[in-house]
């Protein structure tokens, strides 16, 4: 600790021992090949008990993704100095406006949790979401994308079907590097010590519907399901079939449960 990748393919999961519990991280680009992978990830021990978990997501299409997944990402390395009521939001803050002051540097979607004293609390911008579910399968939390389509699917207006096939799905509302740059930050919430805390890039959501996702990660040894989310999204992303999600693109995520690890393969401290 702290562990970061920015733009790394990684062949397999990797397990991070945490000072509580356990992370397994996994970054790889599009199936497709036709560029490099433009997210990047973190695990990072802030002291005090905190531990905090992002993802971002460089935004496609416009130039210097990567980038500005990079600087978000090593801008929470560490908390910041003094006093702040709202450390995350506050170097979220710095971070775009470091991105926007760079014109090398483009924009990035972000998804990351603060996780402190047996509870958590999420902050995102743009479509890389976070979902906390119970061992029995219970949703206990979901941020909603910042975009038209996820909006609208929060609202009941679309249902999860229609927004995943939705034409309109990769347009996105907010993102870090952006003037109208805004971050959600979620109340507190107590995190059960078999939860299993799923923050990720857009390249997973929009390739399973929630039950496929929960149903993969809900029990079982993390690094173990590490393995299998990410095997499977590329298997879902290789092989699109009539009326199931499919969409290649770069893969990031970070699982986290407060149980210690017990599978330590291709794990780091």
């Amino acid at each position: 600790m702290p562990f970061v990748t920015c733009g790394t393919d990684l062949d397999d999961p990797l397990t991070i021992a945490c000072q509580v519990g356990q992370a397994v991280v996994y970054s790889h680009r599009s199936t497709t090949g036709h560029k490099g992978n433009e997210d990047a990830v973190g695990v990072f021990d802030w002291g005090d008990g905190k531990l905090l978990l992002a993802v971002a997501d460089g935004v496609g299409g416009l130039p210097g993704g990567a980038a500005a997944a990079r600087r978000v990402i090593e801008t929470l390395r560490n908390a910041p100095a003094g006093e702040h009521e709202d450390p995350v939001g506050y170097l979220l803050d710095y971070a775009n406006d470091s991105i926007r002051q760079d014109q090398s540097i483009g924009a990035t979607t972000l998804s990351a949790v603060l996780i402190q004293n047996k509870r958590f609390t999420s902050y995102h911008a743009g479509d890389s979401t976070t979902l906390v579910v119970g061992q029995r399968g219970r949703i206990k939390f979901q941020s909603v994308c910042h975009s038209p389509v996820g909006v609208a699917q929060a609202r009941g207006e679309l249902s999860e079907r229609a927004a995943l096939f939705h034409p309109q799905r990769h347009l996105v509302s907010n993102m870090v590097g952006n003037e109208a740059f805004w971050v959600e930050r979620s109340a507190c919430y107590e995190l059960a010590t078999f939860d299993t805390i799923v923050i990720a890039s857009d390249g997973l959501w929009d390739n399973f519907f929630s039950d496929e996702i929960i149903e993969i990660v809900r029990q079982g040894p993390l690094a173990q399901v590490g393995r299998r989310l990410a095997r499977s999204t590329r298997q879902r992303m290789f092989m699109a079939e009539d009326n199931v999600p499919s969409k290649p693109d770069d893969l990031s995520f970070v699982l986290y449960r407060r149980q210690q690890a017990r599978d330590t393969s291709n794990s780091i401290v």
